[in-house]
Formats: structure tokens, C-alpha cells, sequence
């Protein structure tokens, strides 16, 4: 089995990784910037390390490492441009740089399907991607931009492999379903539309599959893009019903109109602008997009490739959030 070397282990998909890799046998360092996360490796096989990977020495962490997954981000969809460009891009091109040096094999970077983004439905989205003019946030941006970085031909020498996990949900999520639950808990919630717009999602257990398939995918010269989901695409409004019912939540939806939501989402973004701080709006056109538009990914080039196939479903996965959220004071 692979030495490999997992960033973002002190996160909420990095950890997940860090522990299906080791739990399938490879030789795991798991790196973070909050020690006090890395403890849940703590009586484990897994070595763990702290490190800024967009400022700290790396050669020591990828010294004699087969593999690297590379799992660390800034994820949010909100914030200044100049933090995701340091902690996406300026973090993947060090380290890429660093993993080639030491002669890395293979190097497979967690991306996002963010990149896809537009205020209208889409269905069965292929890898192939051609980037907007105008981005919506600065997040999407730079994760387009990191998998350019992955893209370089300087590279070629490492097998490259990218995954676009859509919408990750499950234990130790502090991002999609909290977000949700945060804004539910008033008793009720707002439908952009008639909340039957598709959306797929992916429990996290499977995008920890999905990265062990890619450190034994074969090998090619350009790096290989793969779409992850559940497979499941499902109607918003049935998700969150799922999700509410699981944790006993009796909550209202009020209908809001799509175009409605679209500017009244600007509007916020808009005022937030002119705030102190720039805070997070708590309605932007974003948010909007996500709940209100449908997007569905093609997954057929993973299962093909990668052999991938979802082990865990959305309610099984739903059934685990509810269960950890329930007994965690994560709210």
C-alpha cells in the first residue's frame, strides 16, 4: 500500500479521507492547521503534522510519500478574494511544486463543482468545462483556478487525478446541512420556487471511496476530472424534508419566488459590501442558485474509470448526520 500524505485532515473531508485511507491500509500523514482537530487520529495508525501549506517549508511532508490527496481549502461562499487566492491556488501550486521535487507519484486534488454554477437549471453536467466570464464568488474562482494548477504541464511527470464532490454532506459537516438547520431553527424556512428543482448531493463516506479509487486509477499523461455524487439527484424540497423528519424538526416553508430571491439575494450581497468587515449576507445569489436551481452531475466517466459506486444513500447518509448532530454540540 501507498504512502500518502492527506491535507485538510484537521477539516471536515480531509478527515474522512485520512481515516478510510488508513482504515484500507496505506501508510497515512494527515496535516492541518488546528492541532486541536487533528486529535481525533489519536490512537490510530495515522501519523499528523500542523503545517500553513501557502507558507510553511512542505519537503519534509512529502519526502518518501507515494501520494498526495490534497483535501485542505477555503471553502465558503463568501469572503475577500485575496484569502481564497492564498489558501486554493497559492497553497495547491506549492504544493504541487514540493510533491514533484520529491518525486510524488500521484497527486489528487479535491476540487468543486462550484465551477459550474449559473442561475439556471442544469442537468447531467459533464467534466468538460469551459470557464463564465463573470464568476459568482470568489470561491469558485479559485478552485477553477487550483485545478489549472494541477493542469500544468510542468506536472506531467506525477499522475493527476481531480474529483468535483458536489454538496458533502454527513458527520462533522459545519458547512451545507448546519447552514440549513441554522436557518430552520426559526420554525421555518424559505422555498426558492416550487422546491422541486433537482439537486444531487454526496455523502462524505463515498468521496472518501472516491480518493482511495483514485490513488490506483490508471495511469494517463493529462490529468483525469471526475464529477462524484450520490447518484441520487432528488427535489429540493424532498431533501430538506428528509433531513428536518430525521431530526424531528416541524418546520415551515414559505414560498419565495426565484427571481424574487435572485434580487433580493443581490441586494444583500450588496449591502454587506458596504459594511464593516464585509459580513456574510444571510441571503445571497448563491444561496439562491444552490436551493433554487436544479443541478445534477454526470458521474458516468467515475464509474467507469474509478469503478465507483456510492456504498452509502442520502438517507442512510442523512440518518448518520442526524445521529452525530443529535449528540454532538455542534449546534
Amino acid at each position: 500500500m501507498a504512502r500518502v500524505l492527506v491535507t485538510g485532515a484537521s477539516g471536515f473531508i480531509g478527515s474522512h479521507v485520512a481515516h478510510a485511507l488508513s482504515a484500507g491500509g496505506h501508510d497515512v500523514l494527515a496535516i492541518g492547521r488546528n492541532r486541536s482537530r487533528l486529535a481525533v487520529f489519536a490512537g490510530t495508525p495515522i501519523a499528523v503534522d500542523t503545517a500553513d501549506i501557502a507558507s510553511d517549508p512542505l519537503g519534509n511532508l512529502v519526502a518518501s510519500r507515494h501520494a498526495v490527496v490534497h483535501c485542505a481549502a477555503l471553502s465558503s461562499p463568501w469572503g475577500p478574494r485575496e484569502a481564497f487566492q492564498r489558501a486554493n491556488v497559492q497553497a495547491t501550486r506549492r504544493l504541487l511544486e514540493a510533491a514533484d521535487q520529491a518525486g510524488v507519484e500521484r497527486f489528487v486534488h479535491l476540487s468543486s463543482p462550484s465551477i459550474y454554477f449559473r442561475l439556471a437549471d442544469q442537468f447531467d453536467i459533464p467534466e468538460a468545462f469551459v470557464p463564465p466570464r463573470r464568476w459568482i464568488n470568489a470561491y469558485a474562482e479559485s478552485k477553477w483556478q487550483s485545478e489549472q494548477c494541477v493542469a500544468d504541464a510542468r506536472y506531467a511527470r506525477m499522475s493527476r487525478v481531480v474529483l468535483r464532490p458536489r454538496a458533502v454532506f454527513g458527520e462533522g459537516d459545519q458547512a451545507i446541512f448546519p447552514r440549513i438547520l441554522r436557518v430552520a431553527n426559526r420554525g421555518w424556512f424559505p422555498q426558492i420556487g416550487d422546491g422541486r428543482v433537482l439537486i444531487d448531493t454526496t455523502y462524505v463516506g463515498n468521496v472518501a471511496d472516491a480518493a482511495a479509487a483514485a490513488l490506483v486509477s490508471p495511469r494517463h499523461a493529462e490529468p483525469q476530472v471526475f464529477n462524484i455524487t450520490n447518484g441520487e439527484p432528488m427535489p429540493v424540497r424532498e431533501l430538506l424534508d428528509r433531513l428536518f423528519a430525521s431530526l424531528d424538526m416541524k418546520v415551515r416553508t414559505v414560498r419565495l419566488p426565484r427571481r424574487a430571491a435572485v434580487m433580493l439575494g443581490a441586494l444583500a450581497e450588496g449591502a454587506a459590501r458596504l459594511r464593516p468587515g464585509q459580513p456574510e449576507p444571510r441571503l445571497s445569489r448563491y444561496g439562491v442558485g444552490v436551493l433554487g436551481y436544479a443541478q445534477t452531475l454526470d458521474i458516468s466517466h467515475a464509474r467507469r474509470v474509478l469503478g465507483y459506486r456510492p456504498r452509502v444513500s442520502i438517507d442512510e447518509g442523512i440518518r448518520r448526520f442526524s445521529q452525530w448532530w443529535s449528540t454532538h454540540d455542534a449546534h
